[in-house]
């Protein structure tokens, strides 16, 4: 199966999910030894999502020989791939859960997870005697403050797994699609265990 293809499937998997409704949420991959990359057209409905709606863009998120709209937050998957060379594929996901708890703890600037066994389930951790850090970010819809706001604290926190953006969603990526997939998973399982923590106090 072709790398767009298993794009293809996860994308469906997380509209399924309820995590990338309508014609929310953007995602994209590249090559191993590339920096242009694939990402996802402006303007479609996830549902009926397939690989002709990719579209190869520069590092920098020009389209390449394309007349037709990348995603409007491209910008933040350049920046990703920029500090993170290991990475193969971006996830922005829309779902309640990410979208309610970044605009509540907005003020507190991130969401700590610690002490979790899934948290294993990240590249790179194998202990559950760890805190995993998701920044909050205001939104705007200037994505070029947006983008240098993420570039800035990211250089300093290269041990980042995923952001926020409040009132908006989440972003998480991996070396590979199935990596990536595995990580929004893992978030949306603690995100909604933390949400049940806030409802118990």
């Amino acid at each position: 199966m072709s790398l767009a293809a298993q794009m293809v499937k996860t994308i469906h998997f997380l509209y399924s999910k309820g995590w990338g409704p309508a014609t929310s949420s953007n995602y994209s991959f590249r090559l191993e030894g590339e920096s242009n990359f694939y990402v996802s057209e402006s303007g479609v409905d996830k549902g009926d999502f397939n690989v002709n709606h990719f579209l190869k863009v520069s590092a920098l998120g020009t389209p390449i020989a394309d007349a037709r709209k990348p995603s409007a937050e491209t910008a933040l998957h350049s920046v990703i791939y920029e500090l993170f060379p290991h990475v193969h594929c971006i996830l922005h996901t829309h779902s309640v859960l990410n979208t309610i708890l970044s605009q509540h703890l907005v003020y507190d600037k991130s969401i700590q997870l610690k002490n979790y066994e899934i948290l294993k389930g990240f590249e790179g951790i194998n202990t559950h005697e760890v805190l995993v850090k998701l920044p909050i970010f205001e939104n705007t819809q200037n994505i070029p403050i947006l983008a240098s706001k993420i570039k800035d604290y990211t250089k300093q926190n290269l041990d980042m797994k995923a952001f926020l953006i409040a009132g908006h969603g989440m972003y998480t990526w991996g070396s590979t699609i199935a990596d990536a997939k595995r990580h929004v998973e893992i978030i949306e399982f603690l995100l909604e265990c933390e949400y049940k923590k806030l409802c118990l106090m």
